[in-house]
């Protein structure tokens, strides 16, 4: 059996493999359409564990010890001598638009991936839920719209909705423009009416914890928690304080407990305080001391004892399973993965103008717990990960930065305005505040990985 760390070292070693592999053959497979020779396909960096050469060319395929990158080395006299002979088929010697397509082709291919990605999975189908209100957030849009719990929302701006969280790239796209959203639902009594969802006020911040439901105030299926307990951590303050599997929490401090929610609401206002638990099981009534330890959450310090309750099934009336056919599912993932690119450029852009926090960055230890949920839930959920990686993937490396493909792109771009190549000196000076940005950005990335671990 696999750990949940297991779980997750699988999944970032299988997705960072593919999206390297898919990356590096758009320049490899471009460069080499245009004439251009190919001296070495690497996937991760350093010494290399596996190489073989193929070809004409004898081009040499690595699988190196780094699995953190890979690159495509060709033929450049900027980087080696040169035979007379295969001058012509040296990149620094092709066309700016040969050199252009080459560096493009690697983003470009990761975008095309997101797109076949989302494509099986839209044809195989993707479990969802049926796109009934259970609960609406008190002061939020969908209370002011008029939407109630119960709702079953049939169409957003003419859309048609089959499962709850279908259209949710659209809606976070309309409400990072602040736009207003139209909700046709069918409800309880089985009326048809149409409401208008005002999205003006929600600020990116709030977008920027990609919690769609919080922020609009829809929430699906809400199950009913009864406080009995399923799970006791072992040396948690529940199991200090005595509290067992089974046992029935039906007072808090004199408080009458009536579910879950009540016990998880005191609990976490409580941190380091003396409570008493009323629990009964088998008819037997027992009085408890548990203190709850702090865990700091963002600003704040909440309570924890360490136990948790079981959550009933969905219930199969409430379960969709929405298929498409293969034009439907490709016009989805081109959708999709345009909204997605969209979304991720706008956010990039609010960031560099401090318009949202730079905490909503993720790095390679956010990545790889996301990758592990992924591999468990499935493989179409897998794939689904894929695509958003991918496309985060090509959108960064588009940035125009130098060491990244749209630096050099830059840089194509000055020579053309130019009518001759850039300097060796700038290109050197382009470079470091690449490299410095890269690993500035990377050292953020980190510390918000440990930062929501430790938190």
């Amino acid at each position: 059996m696999l750990t949940e760390i297991g779980y997750s070292l699988l999944g970032f070693v299988l997705a960072i493999g593919v999206l390297i592999v898919v990356h590096e053959f758009g320049h490899y497979i471009v460069a080499r359409s245009l004439g251009v020779k190919v001296l070495r396909f690497s996937v991760g960096f350093g010494k290399p564990l596996w190489l073989r050469r193929a070809g004409a060319d004898a081009t040499e395929y690595v699988l190196a010890a780094v699995p953190l990158g890979g690159y495509v080395k060709m033929l450049d006299e900027n980087e080696g001598e040169v035979a007379p002979a295969e001058r012509h088929r040296a990149f620094n010697r092709q066309a700016i638009w040969k050199r252009t397509a080459i560096v493009l082709a690697g983003p470009g291919f990761n975008f095309l991936f997101a797109i076949l990605a989302y494509w099986v999975v839209f044809m195989t189908g993707v479990p969802g839920l049926k796109p009934v209100i259970g609960k609406v957030a008190a002061h939020s849009p969908a209370q002011a719209a008029g939407l109630r719990a119960g709702d079953l929302i049939t169409r957003i701006n003419g859309r048609r909705i089959q499962s709850l969280g279908e259209d949710r790239l659209y809606l976070f796209q309309e409400a990072l423009d602040h736009a207003s959203v139209r909700v046709r639902v069918l409800t309880k009594g089985g009326h048809k009416r149409t409401v208008t969802l005002d999205l003006s006020h929600v600020h990116a911040n709030a977008l920027s914890r990609g919690h769609l439901s919080a922020v609009l105030g829809i929430y699906g299926w809400q199950p009913r928690l009864v406080p009995r307990i399923a799970e006791v951590e072992a040396h948690a303050p529940a199991a200090k304080g005595g509290l067992r599997v089974g046992d029935l929490i039906t007072r808090i401090d004199g408080q009458a407990i009536a579910n879950w929610k009540q016990v998880a609401r005191i609990i976490r206002a409580h941190p380091l305080q003396r409570l008493r638990f009323t629990v009964r099981h088998n008819g037997r009534i027992r009085q408890l001391i548990i203190t709850p330890k702090a865990v700091k959450v963002g600003a704040r310090r909440i309570g924890q004892i360490g136990a948790g309750v079981r959550v009933p099934a969905l219930p199969p009336n409430l379960r969709v399973l929405v298929r498409r056919g293969p034009l439907p599912a490709l016009g989805a993932a081109l959708r999709d993965t345009w909204l997605m690119s969209r979304l991720t450029v706008e956010m990039l852009g609010k960031m560099l103008l401090l318009q949202i926090s730079p905490r909503s960055i993720s790095g390679p230890i956010t990545i790889a717990q996301y990758a592990g949920y992924s591999v468990q839930v499935g493989f179409a959920s897998f794939l689904m990960f894929l695509g958003v990686v991918s496309i985060s993937l090509g959108v960064l490396n588009l940035m125009p930065v130098p060491v990244l493909d749209g630096g050099h792109v830059f840089f194509y771009l000055l020579e053309w305005v130019k009518g001759g190549p850039i300097s060796e000196r700038a290109i050197g000076w382009g470079q470091r505040v690449g490299v410095t940005v890269l690993l500035g950005l990377m050292m953020l990335a980190f510390y918000n990985d440990i930062t929501r671990i430790l938190g």
